[in-house]
């Protein structure tokens, strides 16, 4: 699938507002994308770029096709530069070697354009470099910064670019398209919750490493949700062994969040997409033994242990720690 019919598809409203910019030659030099993950920002971006570069353009739009074209989606164009964070963020030092970058001639042309992923994770001090950067741009220059948390960036470097709100794809939506790939509704269900990404889902779908994950994470959920003391033990000797990185850890906490929420939602009658709906009936179980009240705080519970995690808190204690909390 091109981009240009996958853009429609995920963001129609969104890639219809910025075709006629683009028609129309009136491309800002420093544009902010903001959304959830899956929401088609990194393809938007280089598609843009491609319409900057492309060989065989159709009304100012890219053709997708040319060598030009295929360089820029495949991130080898030396004039299209990518940064992303390194390791928890965006450092200086990347900013620098940006801007050096930039500072020397196209390879190919005048035109430069730069894309920086999660660029809500710059370090204080890549932030100040590249809002000087965007004040001050050298040559025809584009520049097009992607985040899932906007309200963590400087409201100088706001100030500075054209916000781009990227609308989450629906839950029913992504679960029909779902259903469409032949994936069981077991898995389906619960890929809805944590990706907003078709592609992304369908991998995860794939992964033999993700699947054993849910199993996992759900035969803990049984255990602390029957406060049974088992549930400390299998820390150690179930999720810590699988569960290896930080993102493996913030899995783990999502994994055990939508359980609980699937049980506050039964509680309550107030159901949509049941994240497990494979375990209805344990789950109704759960719901009866507790209040919604009871349910609540195990939630808040849950998300605290995240927000330590994201502190990088050890990952076992925090699990161990957990487990007490919920038994």
């Amino acid at each position: 699938m091109k981009i240009e019919e996958k853009l429609k598809w995920i963001q129609p409203i969104v890639f219809k507002q910025m075709q006629q910019t683009v028609k129309q030659n009136q491309l800002a030099h420093a544009y902010l994308f903001e959304g959830v993950s899956g929401t088609g920002k990194k393809d938007l971006a280089l598609w843009l770029a491609a319409s900057l570069f492309c060989q065989n353009p159709h009304d100012h739009l890219p053709c997708e096709e040319c060598s030009t074209c295929v360089r820029v989606l495949q991130h080898q164009h030396p004039d299209v530069i990518e940064i992303a964070p390194d390791g928890l963020s965006i450092k200086v030092e990347q900013v620098r070697d940006l801007k050096a970058e930039f500072s020397k001639s196209g390879v190919e042309g005048k035109q430069k354009v730069f894309i920086v992923e999660d660029v809500e994770k710059m370090t204080i001090g890549a932030a100040n470099s590249l809002l000087k950067f965007l004040e001050e741009p050298d040559g025809k220059v584009v520049a097009f910064l992607l985040t899932t948390a906007k309200q963590r960036l400087l409201p100088t470097i706001l100030s500075r670019c054209q916000l781009i709100h990227f609308q989450p794809l629906s839950k029913k939506r992504l679960l029909a398209e779902l259903e469409k790939k032949e994936l069981p509704v077991s898995q389906a269900s619960l890929l809805v919750h944590l990706t907003n990404s078709l592609e992304t889902a369908i991998e995860m779908s794939q992964d033999e490493w993700f699947n054993e994950a849910r199993k996992i994470i759900w035969k803990w959920f049984v255990l602390v949700s029957k406060k049974e003391q088992q549930g400390f033990v299998f820390v150690q000797t179930d999720i810590m062994p699988h569960f290896k990185d930080r993102e493996h850890y913030l899995l783990v906490i999502d994994l055990l969040l939508l359980a609980y929420r699937d049980a506050l939602m039964l509680n309550y009658e107030a159901v949509d997409i049941l994240a497990y709906p494979q375990h209805q009936e344990i789950l109704k179980e759960t719901a009866g033994r507790f209040n919604g009240a009871h349910l609540t705080e195990a939630l808040e519970t849950i998300l605290l242990s995240r927000k330590k995690l994201e502190s990088n808190v050890n990952a076992q204690g925090v699990f161990e720690q957990l487990s007490l909390l919920l038994i």
